[in-house]
């Protein structure tokens, strides 16, 4: 692949954008969300960060990850919740035809960084994998027999919403007890204040709670250490669900819970060996190995094999693993 193109990946926190050439992120900026205003407010510093990115260069394709439900074929987002309430409203195709003349590929931002880990990172070589990412929410995506997973009407990428916790806290998708409205940083705030241990808790001093306080504090902050078990619980319980739905090689966990390193990963294999049914062997736990590229990465890869598919080429083998430094060739 030699053609330059665009990712965007449109985060919880924050809208990342990177330009991909030749497999690799050559280039990488990033806005803030501010997704209760809307994206349509958005668009114009957007279009601006990614023309400073493509420097007038041309642009073969421009791919966004979307987090919710697109449909791919009409290249639209059609449903959304608790964000960016527009955006179903918006042509995207159009914009990326007016502001760089290129075809978009729209996508879950799940799947999108699966796509990205899958062909480049800690999926590379194998058929069956599935990733966590666990954020501002929880994403989850599956690649089941060397293809991505999209389901019949694009909703198999939003398995963060499996129900975990029966009769649970109420979620924005209307569900209770999902992952996500259990242990997403999103909630993490109103978890934390809502325990009549908080005034006296370490997280009572920090202006932006997130998991990153909690594990920091957990040995000597009751509270820390509460929240942070009953979202290892959460989280541990998704996996084995994951394994039992999606029957994966491989489980990758990204997102910036991830940062956590041992403190997340060594409790959640231990579960999974305790829990999960495997009977034909162990399944690898890996981190993630893209980062905060896996979705832009992905995008470029999905965009790549669709237009092969559309070229009536044979696409590249599923999964190879050969030169990731120029992995979608």
């Amino acid at each position: 692949m030699t053609g330059l193109r665009v990712g965007i990946d449109l985060g919880g926190t924050r809208i990342k954008a990177g330009v991909v050439e030749d497999g690799q992120v050559t280039a990488r900026s990033e806005l803030t969300s501010d997704s209760a205003v809307g994206l349509g407010p958005k668009l114009a510093a957007l279009g601006e960060l990614v023309d400073a990115l493509v420097a007038g260069r041309s642009v073969d394709s421009v791919g966004m990850a979307m987090p919710g439900i697109v449909d791919r074929r009409s290249r639209r987002l059609t449903a959304i919740n608790a964000k960016w309430s527009d955006a179903t409203g918006i042509d995207f195709p159009a914009w990326a035809a007016a502001g760089w003349g290129a075809p978009l590929v729209i996508e879950n931002d799940a799947v999108a960084a699966l796509a990205g880990e899958w062909r480049c990172g800690a999926g590379a070589g194998a058929d069956g994998v599935v990733m966590m990412t666990l954020g501002t929410g929880i994403g989850v995506s599956a690649v089941v027999d060397g293809r991505l997973l999209h389901g019949s009407h694009g909703q198999a990428a939003i398995a963060g919403h499996l129900t975990v916790v029966a009769g649970g806290r109420l979620c924005t998708c209307g569900n209770r007890g999902c992952a996500e409205a259990e242990a997403s940083t999103s909630v993490l705030p109103d978890l934390a204040r809502s325990d009549p241990r908080f005034a006296t808790s370490a997280l009572a001093t920090v202006d932006a709670i997130d998991y990153s306080h909690v594990f920091q504090d957990a040995d000597t902050d009751p509270l820390c250490r509460d929240l942070r078990d009953r979202a290892l619980q959460i989280w541990s319980a998704l996996a084995v669900s994951l394994v039992h739905a999606y029957d994966p090689e491989i489980l990758i966990v990204g997102g910036g819970i991830a940062a956590a390193g041992d403190d997340l990963f060594a409790p959640l294999s231990d579960y999974l060996v305790r829990h999960a049914w495997t009977p034909w062997g162990k399944v690898k736990l890996r981190p993630s190995e893209c980062g905060v590229d896996a979705a832009v990465l992905g995008l470029a890869a999905i965009a790549e094999t669709e237009l092969r598919n559309s070229s009536s080429r044979p696409s590249p083998t599923s999964g190879s693993s050969a030169s990731r430094a120029r992995c979608f060739k």
